[in-house]
């Protein structure tokens, strides 16, 4: 499903830029009310046009590529989360208990709502925290994660 909406992406670019390479020689060709352009000007003219729809192709392309790349990792993410949470043996912390990011294992990180085992290891992997809000400033959590997990625990 990634690869297709890549060449949608793809072939919708390049759609674009053929539409755009068009209407740009239909208006060297049928807008000059001077002497008409000689052949070799033509030429040149599309071949510029070409140059420059080619340049927007490729970027467009690039980007199409980062996106996947990003929607690739998440889906990862996603399943490994499903897949741990399937075989987990861990029961959620009891309410009103608190965990210290700073301190806990990964497997305490992950019993967290939201919190898969890949992320709570990356929760472990860039410590220290001056305070749990850190988690967002590292880019770790978002906003709206961060306001589930916020009450369940602190950075000692």
């Amino acid at each position: 499903m990634i690869r297709q909406e890549r060449l949608s992406k793809v072939f919708g670019a390049r759609s674009w830029a053929a539409l755009a390479m068009s209407a740009a020689l239909v208006g060297f060709a049928g807008c000059n009310n001077s002497t008409p352009p000689s052949d070799q000007q033509l030429k040149q003219q599309a071949a510029q046009t070409t140059e420059q729809v080619k340049q927007g192709a490729q970027q467009a392309a690039a980007d199409a590529k980062v996106a996947a790349a990003n929607a690739e990792r998440k889906v990862d993410d996603i399943a490994a989360g499903v897949k741990e949470g399937l075989h987990s043996d861990t029961k959620p912390s009891p309410a009103g208990s608190t965990v210290d990011i700073n301190s806990a294992s990964a497997d305490q990180l992950a019993t967290l709502p939201g919190i898969t085992g890949a992320r709570a290891q990356r929760i472990v992997d860039n410590r220290p925290y001056s305070s749990p809000h850190d988690l967002v400033s590292k880019g770790l959590v978002s906003e709206a994660e961060y306001s589930r997990i916020s009450s369940k625990i602190v950075a000692d």
